[in-house]
């Protein structure tokens, strides 16, 4: 696992647990929030016209009032529509609704960032630039890199970002690109960018070699140091040939210190830069 990735899975890792953390809170403050409860005003008002009497206030009321015609009785007022509702319709509060959106809100957005910063660093696994690309047929490419007037051209392979040139393992031997992954049936794979500042270096046909018009950073056709601030050889990918077609590997990075010893020679020709 790269150290992006470990990034990744790690943004992703505290996004779900701050989310649920979140979620968490809102909920034991809605658990520990009291129901209360409102008195009907109707038994409100019906309990202070009639007061309840104890049995003496009652037996003198009897004794004192004169007795009184018999009344019928009064036809029962209708009944009121009672609407019942729920033990959690009728605990939610304005506070708790508030604390639950606010809640869903901000756990909303932290999933969004998490998903953001894993789409970033992650590599796509569908295809795309920090996958393995499939660069073509190795007859193919060889074919368009040989030009009739003896000089090369890079294949370039828009996807990854890399220019195709040929390099033999064998030449490679006794330089720090000895032993390295990034050969395959004689080709090697150039990341199209510079080391200094990051600039697309563009190929040079007259020179043979690569000429960054940013600064001025040269490096000859097997992507080794020749002049200019560039710290370093350009970067390149590692390869491999499956069933005859050039895979170019571009979530794997090689890097090396500037070449003490050159493999092929630089200039050819006039320079671009």
């Amino acid at each position: 696992m790269s150290g992006g990735q470990a990034v990744a899975l790690g943004i992703a890792l505290v996004t779900a647990l701050l989310s649920a953390g979140v979620f968490t809170l809102a909920w034991r403050q809605d658990k520990v929030s009291a129901v209360v409860g409102k008195m009907d005003p109707d038994a409100n008002r019906a309990a202070v016209r009639h007061p309840q009497l104890t049995p003496m206030t009652a037996e003198r009321a009897t004794a004192e009032a004169p007795e009184a015609a018999v009344e019928e009785p009064a036809p029962a007022a209708a009944k009121p529509v009672i609407i019942e509702l729920t033990q959690a319709e009728y605990g939610e509060t304005r506070r708790q609704f508030l604390n639950r959106a606010t809640g869903a809100s901000f756990g909303a957005f932290l999933a969004f960032l998490g998903i953001t910063g894993l789409a970033f660093l992650w590599p796509r696994l569908s295809g795309g630039f920090g996958s393995k690309i499939d660069a073509g047929d190795i007859d193919e490419i060889k074919q368009a890199i040989f030009q009739p007037d003896g000089t090369i051209e890079p294949f370039y392979v828009a996807a990854a970002k890399t220019y195709v040139m040929p390099f033999a393992e064998s030449e490679a031997v006794g330089t720090d690109f000895e032993g390295l992954d990034v050969f395959a049936a004689g080709l090697t794979g150039l990341f199209q960018k510079c080391v200094h500042l990051g600039c697309r270096v563009p190929w040079c046909s007259s020179s043979q070699g690569f000429e960054c018009p940013c600064h001025g950073s040269k490096y000859n056709a097997h992507g080794e140091y020749e002049a200019g601030p560039a710290p370093r050889n350009l970067d390149r990918f590692a390869l491999e040939v499956v069933d005859g077609r050039l895979l170019i590997n571009t979530g794997q990075i090689r890097d090396t210190p500037r070449a003490k010893v050159k493999t092929v020679q630089y200039p050819q020709g006039v320079n671009c830069v």
